[in-house]
């Protein structure tokens, strides 16, 4: 056993301690994949007994993380040295980078610096991506044996690092995509839509879809079952409805069934919120702030969204077309949008981590599946 066998009998079991902090530590039996252990997450929490105490216990995760470690040596690197330093160089095998970069769950390259008795660690992603950002590839499409990259010395892994992992993610990629991009589930966003969920998670679903656009809210006024916000979206809001979709087939299922046409919005905007579970009339106060909200919106040339907790098709929806429709002016250019349950299927579909999210509270009124 060489010098470096035990430098690595001494820091593994003192990193894999660390680890266990924050889950239980998996491995693989032979290391074949240059890898040398593995984390698989746990989040902490708290469970009502029978006696109605709380106890502290542990959720498994969707997510596991990985890691492979380098040692280096006091006479190697000195604590003056690692303590001016701004990173440490270590030698990878370029086709053990290329894996690591690639892999589906998350690679960290962690180095242990033995004059400081401490872990610095990388998440090789983000190493790559820092050192190479879009020539990685063909960086490395040619190299053979080791290439030298810098884990930086500030990026030390201690217990509050550790704990911070729960933020990765993990999903499958292997079913149906959806235009060529992996959604993570094997639901058709243009063919299923929800059962009408309740009022609580229907607000919290359609305020994580406008966040996850990047949309800046300026104001807000509660008005009845309506809520008014004023804000911009920095991201491009772009959905389709089920409601207008073909679903069967004519003749065989090779032929090209009809969709909906493509509804977007961008920028400034006015959404208006309509959590009421049959909407079949608007009270004055009401149908005054549908009237206030349209006329604002065409002196300020900015569109309007209307969210609401029911089908597109039906008769929620047809009253919203008809106030809109009795508000709307000939010189409105940016128009309405309205967006039933139909509409907010595709967009929870089509938004991962948002269905990722909801999905143990969604029921489906109808569920189709890609193939």
């Amino acid at each position: 056993m060489g010098e470096h066998d035990e430098l690595e009998n001494r820091y593994m079991p003192q990193f894999e301690a660390l680890l266990s902090q924050s889950g239980v530590i998996v491995g693989y039996r032979r290391d074949r994949a240059g890898i040398d252990t593995g984390l698989h997450l746990f989040a902490r929490g708290e469970k009502t007994t029978k006696g109605g105490d709380e106890r502290p216990y542990w959720r498994a995760l969707a997510s596991r993380v990985w890691f492979q470690l380098k040692g280096v040596h006091a006479a190697t690197l000195s604590a003056n040295a690692f303590n001016k330093a701004e990173h440490v160089a270590v030698a990878v095998g370029v086709e053990h980078l290329k894996f690591w970069f690639a892999a589906p769950e998350p690679v960290y390259l962690v180095v242990y610096v033995e004059s400081v008795d401490t872990f610095i660690g990388i998440d090789v992603r983000e190493l790559v991506e820092q050192e190479w950002q879009q020539t990685f590839y063909a960086s490395v499409r040619d190299r053979t044996g080791d290439v030298t990259v810098h884990v930086p010395t500030i990026a030390v892994m201690d217990p509050d690092r550790v704990a911070a992992l729960v933020d990765h993610r993990s999903m499958r990629i292997d079913g149906p995509a959806f235009r060529g991009r992996p959604l993570g589930h094997r639901i058709d966003p243009l063919r299923s839509v929800l059962a009408r969920p309740s009022a609580e998670v229907w607000g919290e679903m359609v305020t994580r879809i406008l966040g996850v656009h990047d949309f800046r809210e300026a104001s807000r006024d509660h008005v009845g079952e309506l809520t008014v916000i004023r804000g911009a979206l920095a991201q491009t809001l772009l959905w389709q409805s089920p409601a207008f979709a073909e679903y069967g087939y004519r003749y065989s299922p090779d032929e090209v069934r009809d969709e909906p046409a493509p509804e977007q919005a961008f920028g400034d905007v006015y959404v208006v919120l309509d959590s009421a579970q049959e909407r079949r009339a608007f009270d004055e106060e009401e149908a005054q702030a549908v009237s206030g909200v349209v006329r604002a919106a065409v002196a300020d040339d900015v569109s309007v969204l209307v969210f609401f907790r029911g089908l597109d098709l039906s008769s929620s929806g047809g009253l919203w077309r008809s106030a809109m429709r009795a508000s709307a002016m000939d010189k409105w250019h940016r128009g309405w949008h309205q967006l039933g349950l139909e509409a907010l299927s595709y967009l929870v579909l089509t938004a991962t981590l948002v269905y990722v999210e909801f999905a143990p509270d969604l029921d489906w009124d109808h569920a189709n599946y890609l193939r």
